[in-house]
């Protein structure tokens, strides 16, 4: 049962942190394993061998992310409603249909010997802490629970968890709802795709010269096929510099991942050695290695979402006498059928059948029915190689190297940028990406017919890649990756250029980069949308007096997202009353659900669609306005009734408007609703942010919760690649996960106010300024 009765006070806390500078004698090492923590708690691991290296980061990983480790493999194997109640059945019945579980227990048992050892050993570290502990953060004790042992495959699972979501399925399934609800044609109008004059990340500096998109004969084909689900209900920036541009004469890479501010950190901050490798970066909870960013003592890499399609979903043709029995080509191929008992606190458990077909999980429709809806998804079609990275990646030399080892890498697909020592820089495409029909990019494809199948993956040589490019430097931003004429498809949907667009102009504005310029391009906040629409208000009459105030601020305004700035504030209210003007009556009854809801499916294209609206508003194309009324017309209503929303809001006092007041975190803890006597001590304080989902510091909030960011920049860093000490991060909370920790949030104030904290690499330095220092002793035994 749940502790309801716990009542722990803020000097008990401290008993729920882990030791971290007394020895401890472990099996399972073959020699010392030193463990420094610098001011920030970060921890420095040092080995011998590489099994010891990775049996230290998961010691440490448990120390300062046990909870956080917990929840992930929790959610990630539907088990979440044994831990939070009946709260959590929907969720898991979900998860349970993806069988991540499953999967990762096969990629686990096709990885080389090598890399096997390194889960084992990360397992081991893991269990070795909870073997000699009972200490343990205050979310077991709130939950009245125990820590369980840790699988050498759950770190793999929790690769997959963090990454099922970035894919591309709910979008493909939002367009069939589209289709059924507006038409055809009403639809193909509301899918614009990658602007022409945007700019490309491949080559540098390029920009797409079209096509714009043309979904009619696309979705005229695909309408044919869904009709029958029609009752069915189912970003980041990173930049790399050469030394030609930088005042140290190596490179810089910098960047900052954007995502949702979870609670503790999605990315944890440590560093391993050995005699192999030296690295330095962040980690998933619970994952060894560091997949995403990090560098050793040669190379440096980063990565940022590249926004592929490898996702697809199939509708399958059920035989209605034998529901296990589906058609595919012309005969009655036999489902997999699994039966799943989710335990449930407090409650009864619930039973859930599982059916899975050539293309994957059923995860909507009704096979008893006739019809289901099943998901292909690269990561779990197939057992694999994806693990190997993790190891092959840390020990490269050079960017080619580095680029190499990505060979096995499947899901996400990212656009992962690297530098090395001896100036070289470059950019891969890395992630597996099915070849397959045109018409599988739009809708669901049926499954029965054997035309949509997936031939084969885009071989590793052909993937987009470019090293040292001639004019010095590679931005991306989730823009558009290569032009049309690249042979294979890759994705529809891509970012607008808004953010590139804007790094680009001040890497081309700097003189010989540094470090410290690397850090204001991050903590840029102009808005390139706000100084477009400035330049079209400037025509809109006001049409009341409060208007006419506002409408003064906005003509003496920069564009800059400023905390302390009202025009900002005014500028935001407005683009969302006017985007809901345009949106709502478009998009009819799936107006609510596009402008109300989080992901990828109707939330995601309402966003292209506020895009879009520029592209419209600079041609003067009226077919999205009502009869009689104009953009000038249009924006001075929605201009006035932003006013009176923010009056509500905010008081009668234009002048107190300050976007900070409005535009703050709301970190929260998965907890905290459960125990809401705990609030204060499981969530983070929130902090008042500049920028918005366009400038280069990202803190975007959903139209469903105006104002409230919920999209930021969970890590930011720069990569000195002259000298490995001068580089630096910051994450918006801090290195534990462990609430009663000094660590849990002490990067908080940092991280808001746009600095960054030193990125010790040095063992002198480390071993000099620990704040503290644990030794892993083998046990004789």
């Amino acid at each position: 049962m749940i502790n309801e009765n716990v009542m722990i006070n803020q000097s008990e806390l401290a008993s729920f942190i882990p030791e971290t500078s007394a020895p401890v004698k472990l099996l399972g090492i073959e020699s010392n394993v030193e463990i420094y923590r610098d001011e920030y708690g970060i921890p420095h691991i040092k080995a011998q061998t590489i099994e010891d290296a990775f049996f230290g980061q998961g010691f440490t990983t448990a120390q300062d992310r046990l909870w956080h480790m917990t929840y992930d493999k929790f959610r990630a194997s539907g088990r979440l409603a044994e831990l939070l109640g009946s709260t959590a059945v929907e969720q898991d019945s979900e998860m349970r249909r993806f069988r991540l579980e499953a999967s990762a227990k096969a990629d686990y048992h096709i990885l080389s010997e090598e890399s096997r050892l390194m889960f084992d050993s990360y397992a081991k570290g893991v269990n070795s802490f909870l073997e000699s502990t009972q200490t343990f953060p205050i979310e077991y004790k709130l939950l009245n629970i125990q820590p369980e042992s840790w699988n050498p495959w759950d770190g793999l699972m929790i690769l997959k968890v963090r990454h099922i979501f970035m894919g591309t399925f709910e979008a493909k399934s939002w367009r069939a709802r589209l289709i059924n609800r507006l038409g055809v044609k009403t639809t193909s109008s509301l899918l614009p795709g990658y602007q022409p004059g945007h700019l490309l990340i491949l080559p540098p500096g390029a920009k797409y010269e079209g096509p714009v998109i043309d979904a009619l004969s696309e979705l005229e084909y695909g309408a044919l096929l869904i009709d029958w689900l029609k009752d069915t209900d189912m970003g980041s920036n990173n930049w790399v510099i050469d030394g030609t541009k930088t005042l140290s004469g190596k490179p810089l890479l910098a960047g900052d991942p954007h995502r949702a501010l979870e609670t503790p950190n999605v990315y944890y901050q440590n560093h391993v050695a050995c005699k192999e490798f030296d690295v330095i970066g962040v980690s998933f909870p619970g994952v060894p290695g560091f997949p995403h960013f990090g560098h050793n003592s040669k190379v440096a890499w980063a990565v940022t979402h590249a926004g592929a399609d490898y996702q697809d979903l199939y509708l399958e043709q059920f035989n209605k006498t034998d529901r296990n029995k589906y058609k595919f080509e012309n005969t009655w191929e036999t489902a997999e059928v699994y039966q799943e008992l989710i335990k449930v606190k407090d409650a009864s458990d619930v039973k859930i059948e599982i059916i899975v077909t050539r293309h994957g999980p059923i995860i909507g429709g009704n096979p008893s029915n006739g019809y289901g809806i099943a998901l292909k998804y690269n990561q779990t079609a197939e057992p694999n190689k994806s693990g190997e990275v993790l190891l092959t990646m840390l020990s490269s030399t050079n960017t080619k190297e580095l680029d190499q080892s990505m060979n096995h890498w499947v899901d996400p697909a990212n656009n992962f940028v690297f530098a090395d020592v001896e100036g070289n820089t470059g950019y891969l495409m890395r992630g597996k990406i099915p070849i397959r029909t045109i018409a599988n990019a739009w809708l669901p494809v049926p499954g029965w017919t054997g035309e949509h199948e997936w031939q084969k993956y885009v071989e590793f040589d052909e993937m987009p890649r470019l090293h040292n490019p001639k004019n010095g430097y590679i931005i991306t931003a989730n823009n558009k990756i290569i032009s049309d004429d690249y042979p294979h498809y890759l994705a529809l949907d891509n970012a607008p250029e808004f953010r590139a667009r804007r790094i680009t102009s001040r890497i081309n504005a700097l003189g010989k980069v540094t470090v410290e310029d690397m850090t204001q391009i991050q903590a840029d906040q102009i808005s390139i949308p706000a100084l477009f629409y400035l330049k079209h208000l400037a025509n809109a009459l006001p049409i009341d007096d409060p208007s006419k105030e506002a409408h003064a601020l906005l003509m003496s305004w920069d564009g800059n997202m400023k905390k302390d700035s009202v025009a900002a504030t005014i500028y935001s209210a407005f683009r969302i009353h006017l985007d809901r003007m345009i949106i709502r009556p478009l998009l009819g009854s799936l107006a609510n659900e596009a402008l109300g809801g989080t992901g990828r499916g109707g939330a995601g294209h309402a966003g292209r669609l506020r895009a879009h609206l520029l592209k419209l508003i600079s041609e003067d194309d009226l077919s999205v306005l009502p009869k009689g009324e104009t953009w000038l017309s249009t924006m001075s209503k929605a201009l006035s009734e932003s006013l009176i929303s923010l009056k509500k809001l905010m008081g009668e006092d234009m002048n107190t408007w300050h976007w900070g007041t409005l535009h703050k975190t709301a970190p929260q803890h998965p907890l905290s609703s459960f125990f809401p006597d705990y609030v204060l001590h499981l969530n983070p304080p929130s902090v008042s942010m500049g920028g918005d989902g366009d400038t280069p510091q990202a803190a975007a909030y959903p139209m469903s919760q105006p104002y409230s960011v919920t999209n930021l920049s969970v890590l930011r860093y720069v990569f000195d690649l002259s000298n490995w000490n001068e580089s630096k991060w910051v994450v918006p909370l801090g290195s534990s996960g462990n609430p009663a920790s000094p660590h849990y949030t002490d990067q908080l104030p940092i991280w808001a106010d746009n600095k960054l904290i030193p990125m010790i690499y040095d063992w002198n330095q480390i071993s000099k300024e620990a704040e503290s220092h644990q030794q892993l002793i083998p046990d004789a035994v």
